[in-house]
């Protein structure tokens, strides 16, 4: 029995009246569903039906087209490529399109779709009835409208976007309550992010760095079309995409405006004055930006998010970037800032600010006004310093820091760690060209809240003493990932067992000085039959390059069950693999020669 496009979960025995499939009677139940949770429900034995490749999806349009358009014509051979394309191998678009296309047999015909897709595709009925609206039986049975706000959200963004950001969008805009408890609100957030995973609304992405979400091209036309209440109020939601923009765009009316998005654009001036009285959330990174007039921030009264990361000619923002009232998120990551206007302590309601990459930024010393930041990024820039952690000391709502400290900075460092309530909040820190040869690093104070550590050049001895090893308190809980790079004097990092949830780790040289990952003088006492700990459960990525004094990655035997990619380069005194010949064949693994490792033998092991 086949059971097409379900959504819930069905008693095959009592709603439909057919025995249950057992060896005994033979009998099959086949059933497809746009959700997950459904076929968690329903039993064990699934199976997900991606999109099609290129080359299949391609073979299906032709065949929808029909007859010799196509290829009666080189430019309309192309167009259909390219149409082919937006399609992204979602076979209900390749379906319904393809036949939309069959009748057209001039170029202008072809490109005017082309065009009408960028734009506007509900203005096909073809579109709006047999692809958006069956999607939106998707979209429906989300049923919670806090997870239908957050879905279209989502289509904001032009791919792939990390899910902790997202999370924090939704918390900004107020779509998740974050006013009380801000990890119940990020629990929320990522609660969420899995629901639209299990309807098939969201599919998440596989990167090294970071745990990202993708949308689908139709999918997010979808989404637009629903948050301009089906087509009727287009300028709800404007997302011009990598459209070429060299000026803002048209807009007839502003008033109604809630979102934006422009992100990938050549736009360099903004000196229009719109009155924007609903206007939430702005995107604007990664255009060439120049020049902003006060006038464009006059009537913004309820802007929340405002992203301008990513400009780098952008040197000064306007005084009238006080008149943001209800401003709570802002990014000026990667932009050439010369200074913070003097009103912009006026941003009291701002939680999250993102200076990363702002190195001429020469002082910052107005933060102390912004009394409810709740997240302050600061990495690869040249602001941190004593008498800035004496203003930042004064955040009391203070949850999270991002800071970078280079050039054998190590008073400030231990200055920043001696502080308990700014230390505890320190989720990512990058130490460029430290010297710690004495004593090691000590992070005993921010150990729980580090998310991210970077060490760059330098000259340390360790990041913990290792007779710290056998307390229970000991543990980065939270840290996920690691860069190593070009680093003397440390001998092994052993202290990455004590970090349960890493899962990304890069160790680069040049560099003799590191002979083991996982020292067995240091931590045999502690990996024996009783221990709890698992090395490296959720590693899926690493990566180790001229480490050319590098002899043991460990002595015995790991299991890395989340292993997905192992790169080994120029490591010439490594000669054995912690795993099987046989475990390699379900990892990406690349080496200069593989033949020269031996390899675990498990055997030997059971």
């Amino acid at each position: 029995m086949l059971l097409d496009d379900i959504w819930r979960k069905l008693d095959l025995e009592e709603e439909i009246g057919i025995p249950l499939p057992s060896p005994e009677n033979g009998s099959k139940v086949v059933f497809t569903t746009r959700s997950k949770y459904v076929c968690g429900r329903m039993g064990p034995h699934d199976m997900e039906v991606g999109k099609l490749d290129p080359e299949n999806a391609w073979e299906l349009f032709r065949q929808k087209v029909r007859g010799t358009t196509i290829d009666s014509d080189p430019e309309i051979f192309e167009l259909a490529e390219k149409i082919c394309g937006k399609c992204q191998g979602l076979p209900l678009a390749l379906n319904v399109i393809g036949e939309t296309m069959a009748c057209k047999t001039s170029v202008r015909e072809w490109q005017c779709a082309i065009d009408d897709l960028d734009s506007s595709a509900d203005d096909y009925p073809e579109v709006k009835d047999e692809i958006l609206k069956i999607l939106k039986l998707s979209y429906d049975d989300l049923k919670d409208k806090t997870v239908q706000q957050c879905f279209q959200y989502c289509a904001l963004f032009p791919s792939h976007i990390s899910k902790d950001m997202l999370v924090e969008f939704w918390i900004s805009e107020g779509i998740i309550d974050g006013r009380g408890n801000r990890e119940r609100a990020i629990n929320q957030g990522h609660r969420i992010i899995g629901d639209l995973i299990s309807a098939c609304l969201l599919m998440p992405v596989d990167t090294p760095f970071l745990e990202e979400v993708t949308m689908h091209d139709v999918v997010r036309k979808m989404a637009l079309w629903v948050a301009s209440n089906f087509g009727k109020e287009e300028e709800n939601f404007i997302v011009k995409i990598g459209a070429g923009l060299h000026q803002m765009p048209t807009v007839r009316d502003w008033n109604v405006v809630r979102k934006m998005s422009l992100v990938y654009n050549d736009i360099q001036d903004i000196s229009i004055s719109p009155e924007c009285p609903n206007l939430t959330t702005l995107f604007l990174p990664k255009n060439n930006l120049e020049n902003i007039s006060g006038i464009f921030f006059l009537s913004m009264p309820k802007l929340v998010i405002l992203d301008l990361s990513s400009n780098q000619k952008l040197t000064k923002l306007p005084e009238e970037v006080s008149n943001l009232v209800s401003l709570r998120y802002f990014d000026l990551s990667r932009t050439s800032l010369e200074n913070l206007p003097v009103g912009f302590g006026k941003l009291i309601q701002l939680r999250y600010l993102d200076l990363t990459s702002v190195r001429t930024l020469k002082s910052i010393s107005v933060i102390s006004s912004l009394v409810n930041i709740e997240m302050l990024l600061l990495q690869y820039t040249n602001l941190v310093s004593l008498e800035l952690i004496e203003d930042i000391k004064l955040l009391k709502n203070l949850k999270g820091l991002g800071v970078t400290l280079c050039f054998n900075d190590v008073v400030v460092l231990k200055r920043l760690l001696s502080i308990p309530s700014l230390a505890s909040c320190i989720q990512h820190i990058d130490l460029e060209r430290i010297l710690a040869k004495d004593a090691p690093l000590q992070f005993e104070n921010a150990m729980a809240s580090l998310r991210t550590i970077m060490i760059d050049r330098g000259n340390i001895s360790d990041v913990m003493e290792h007779t710290r090893y056998g307390h229970r308190s000991t543990c980065f809980q939270n840290l996920s990932t690691v860069r190593i790079i070009n680093v003397r004097g440390i001998q092994d990092l052993s202290w990455l067992l004590f970090a349960p949830n890493l899962t990304f780790l890069l160790v680069t040289g040049p560099s003799r000085e590191l002979q083991e990952i996982i020292s067995r003088e240091k931590v045999s006492g502690i990996l024996n039959e009783e221990s709890s700990i698992v090395p490296f459960r959720k590693l899926h990525t690493i990566y180790l390059k001229w480490l050319l004094g590098l002899k043991s990655i460990c002595w015995e035997r790991l299991e890395l069950p989340s292993l997905k990619r192992m790169e080994i380069r120029k490591c010439p005194k490594l000669k054995k693999l912690p795993f099987s010949k046989e475990r390699a064949y379900n990892f990406d693994l690349h080496t200069d020669n593989e033949e020269r490792f031996e390899w675990e033998d498990e055997a030997t092991q059971d």
